[in-house]
């Protein structure tokens, strides 16, 4: 199966299992912010808040790590180890799903939207970045509104959203740039 089960190093293992406990607590967070938000009865994607965390901590690493090369490996494997963690424990032993090729189906669509959604999600901070009015990520966060729920939010709803989750965003951010560096 395509990316599945591949020898990794061993070098960035504890990188790559902090990077994996980060993606799971931000998703966590993202849908604990949300009830407190009066949001906890719309259904959220729980891919798009996994492969937006998994941009967060990507992105985050790799600005606080000071050689890129092995950076990208490192951020690689943890890609790598999202996915088999997805599909292992969320189609096979969740959903039980044991058509091989349904479940290489899956692998390859998880593999492709988490990697577009890193390069989408980088154009928008990169939008956010690039004006020196912005105090957060409009962009970025708004992106993410767009794509987390199942159901779209209103424009009304999104904007009671943006500034609470951009917060939260900039609080990951920060806190993810300060752990990197300090490893």
């Amino acid at each position: 199966m395509k990316n599945l089960d591949k020898p990794k190093g061993t070098n960035s293992q504890p990188d790559r299992q902090q990077m994996k406990s980060l993606a799971f607590g931000m998703v966590s967070d993202i849908s604990r912010l949300l009830a407190n938000k009066g949001f906890g009865d719309q259904p959220i994607d729980i891919v798009e808040a996994l492969v937006f965390a998994m941009f967060v901590i990507a992105d985050t690493y790799s600005l606080a790590k000071p050689e890129k090369g092995q950076a990208v490996e490192v951020i690689n494997g943890f890609y790598d180890d999202m996915q088999n963690y997805f599909i292992h424990k969320v189609i096979i032993d969740d959903h039980k799903i044991t058509d091989v090729t349904e479940i290489e189906s899956v692998a390859a669509q998880f593999h492709d939207l988490s990697r577009s959604r890193f390069a989408q999600y980088g154009e928008k901070f990169k939008q956010d970045i690039s004006d020196p009015m912005a105090l957060s990520c409009p962009a970025t966060v708004s992106y993410l509104l767009d794509n987390l729920f199942i159901q779209p939010i209103t424009k009304p709803e999104k904007l009671q959203l943006m500034g609470t989750v951009s917060d939260k965003v900039l609080y990951f951010w920060t806190g993810c740039v300060q752990n990197f560096k300090q490893r």
